[in-house]
């Protein structure tokens, strides 16, 4: 496992051990760590190179505080809130809690239960059928368990950009079908033509995003739906890539597919030739000083009002 991977899982454990957290602002700093925990995972280069916490703040989702935790990882191989959480969880084993929807009460069930402490054992239980005999545990549960242990071996792999190609191209092609589409489009390092991709980004433009979404996770070859909403839908193919279809607005379009297509070192340059200037560039578009739009609608007129040449 990469540096980039191992940091990236670290975080993902932060979130789940919130879980059962009774801050009132948990939900939002699990999100965070989320999020996060993704930036981190699709860095092209190793994360040392980014520099101090400071730059790695430049970084979308990375705050004060969770550059400060990348950073003690770099130093120490730990974080010590992830120890702090550990303990006030029962010693539930680090790995279960790195199994999206398992949750550290289900995940401390297991491991007392069935003394599985392994998402390999985990597997392999579910395979069995032994979760759905324990109390308060179905079936259906079981195999949701079972694909998203799956899934957290498959997190870390990355699919030569060959062999994912028919199946991507597939998929914006049943999206563009659906009805209330008006675009949809690859980005992030697949539309960049790199060699080897983690996951699949995929912009779209809808005046019906609710009715959109519901509309492509009931598509034949969609699996494992995690979030399912009117502003992201989250899912796995049959072959275990992740895709986040975005629905943005057609106004939005050309920042939202700079953005997302990245690479996260030319947003950066981007953002920093805005500032410059005074303005702000972000997902949603380039801004002046005063709010007002500059540009947004396509990435040509982006990289035209910053005076570059288009990528």
């Amino acid at each position: 496992m990469t540096r980039n991977a191992q940091i990236a899982a670290a975080l993902r454990e932060i979130a789940s051990l919130l879980g059962t957290s009774p801050e009132p602002n948990a939900a939002f700093k699990i999100r965070a760590y989320l999020r996060a925990a993704k930036v981190i995972e699709e860095l092209p280069k190793d994360i040392a190179e980014y520099g101090d916490g400071k730059a790695l703040q430049e970084l979308p989702g990375i705050g004060k505080a969770i550059a400060e935790k990348i950073m003690e990882f770099q130093r120490t191989g730990s974080i010590a809130a992830i120890e702090k959480l550990r303990r006030s969880q029962d010693g539930i084993a680090p790995e279960l809690l790195r199994v999206e929807n398992l949750g550290p009460k289900r995940a401390l069930q297991i491991q007392s239960e069935l003394g599985i402490t392994t998402i390999a054992g985990l597997i392999d239980a579910a395979k069995q059928g032994k979760l759905q005999k324990l109390p308060r545990m179905s079936e259906l549960m079981e195999k949701k368990i079972l694909e998203s242990a799956l899934h957290a071996t498959e997190r870390n792999t990355r699919f030569p950009r060959a062999a994912v190609e028919s199946d991507v191209e597939g998929l914006l092609h049943a999206i563009r079908a659906v009805p209330g589409v008006d675009r949809a489009e690859a980005a992030g390092s697949y539309r960049r033509k790199k060699e080897t991709v983690g996951d699949i980004d995929i912009l779209t433009v809808t005046k019906s995003p609710a009715d959109v979404s519901s509309a492509i996770a009931a598509l034949p070859f969609v699996r494992n739906v995690v979030a399912h909403g009117d502003k992201k839908l989250s899912f796995d193919l049959q072959s275990g890539l992740r895709v986040d279809v975005r629905f943005v607005g057609k106004d939005q379009w050309g920042s939202a597919l700079l953005y997302f297509t990245g690479s996260k070192e030319n947003n950066i340059f981007m953002r920093q030739v805005a500032i410059r200037k005074g303005w702000k560039l972000s997902e949603y578009g380039l801004f002046d000083g005063e709010g007002n739009v500059i540009a947004s609608k396509e990435e040509m007129d982006v990289y035209k009002a910053l005076e570059l040449p288009y990528r």
